[in-house]
């Protein structure tokens, strides 16, 4: 084994601001599967972390229009995306504006939605969200990675 084969956890993380808009979906789609294919990860981690991405960025992007709503604010909202990977674990992170920390949903059948942190639930081997100090919430995800 030489020197940078050592076992030292490898860590490496990409973060970005994203309108609210809904078409911010399919781009922070598009952007998790290059990060996680540049960073050589395993084809069913890559397809886990964009599904993921998909739920948490559009609940985020639901909850930010929530709260503009609310509060008559009439600019366009951001969400935040960081992608962190921090050997054994890849965490995929959400901030949004709306401080209403998010609840998983019993859905029925025939709903069209609330499933997603059900969803998040199975992939992952923890989730939470959290305050933040700034204002707002901060939504995770955790994976293993098997590398």
């Amino acid at each position: 084994m030489t020197p940078h084969q050592a076992c030292f956890p490898i860590h490496r993380h990409e973060a970005v601001t994203l309108a609210a808009v809904p078409n911010a979906v399919s781009l922070a789609r598009r952007l998790v599967a290059e990060v996680t294919l540049h960073w050589r990860l395993p084809d069913e981690l890559v397809e886990s972390t964009v599904l993921i991405t998909s739920e948490l960025v559009t609940n985020a992007i639901k909850a930010t229009e929530v709260f503009q709503q609310t509060t008559g604010a009439s600019d366009i909202g951001c969400v935040k995306l960081r992608l962190r990977l921090n050997r054994p674990s890849l965490f995929t992170e959400v901030w949004d504006i709306n401080p209403v920390l998010p609840t998983k949903r019993q859905a029925n059948a025939l709903d069209t939605n609330g499933r997603g942190l059900g969803i998040i639930e199975c992939l992952c081997v923890n989730w939470s969200a959290v305050h933040c100090r700034e204002g707002g919430k901060l939504v995770w995800a955790e994976q293993r990675c098997a590398l």
